[in-house]
């Protein structure tokens, strides 16, 4: 079984998350006793968020520093457990020479399997706004994206910041998600992105028919494939 370095502590509830879905994806798919074979390393959010919002140029090189530090440790492998955050993949696959099982090349294969074409994408401000995330998910599979109009991401933006990333899951903050969802049904939304790795915590594809991508899971399945090749 190959080591996997993991980099996360962008939030470390979705870290805990990848730790159980990795263990438990290695127990089913290798049977017996076996679990994953990882290494991790977690960011101090709060020092870590500042650059993620401010200093681009140095959360990627804080990224690359800690995929160094994974590589000396044993890593054959790294991931980043978070979708923005993968803004800093290509510096971090370079600098530490190692493969990087990316998130978006997980999404993108999911959806091109599905066939949909108009997904909603819910995510960070960065996700669903920058220059980076939707036009690299569009470079790998041929779809024409919907975002939330500029209330709807605000809203979305402050659930994940202000709620989910401390561990908070209310069900009045599902009920917006559903609202956000519903409305892009009614603009031609044949599908949802759920393009932040905490988004599992709050939403499955029980609460609603469209079908859900849900990144944390595609990401997780990834990295075993990859382990266990």
């Amino acid at each position: 079984m190959k080591t996997i370095g993991l980099i996360g502590g962008l939030t470390f509830e979705s870290t805990a998350v990848y730790y159980r879905l990795l263990n438990d994806l290695v127990r089913a798919a290798a049977g017996g006793g076996h679990s994953s074979q990882l290494l991790i390393w977690s960011f101090d959010y709060a020092a870590a968020l500042p650059l993620y919002l401010d200093d681009k140029p140095g959360y990627k090189d804080a990224v690359s520093e800690a995929g160094l530090r994974l590589k000396r440790a044993g890593a054959e492998a790294l991931m980043i457990c978070s979708n923005s955050a993968h803004m800093g993949a290509e510096q971090l696959a370079e600098t530490t020479g190692l493969p990087v099982i990316h998130i978006l090349d997980a999404l993108a294969e999911a959806i091109r399997a599905e066939g949909v074409r108009r997904p909603l994408v819910l995510g960070t401000d960065f996700v669903m706004e920058g220059d980076f995330y939707l036009p690299s998910l569009k470079d790998r599979v041929d779809i024409d994206p919907i975002v939330p109009n500029a209330e709807g991401r605000k809203r979305a933006n402050d659930i994940l910041f202000e709620e989910l990333a401390f561990g908070k899951v209310r069900p009045e903050s599902r009920a917006v998600y559903l609202d956000l969802i519903k409305t892009a049904a009614r603009q031609g939304a044949d599908s949802v992105i759920l393009g932040c790795t905490e988004h599992c915590m709050l939403l499955d594809q029980s609460h609603h028919g469209l079908p859900m991508f849900d990144s944390t899971q595609l990401h997780a399945a990834a990295a075993v494939a990859f382990q266990l090749s």
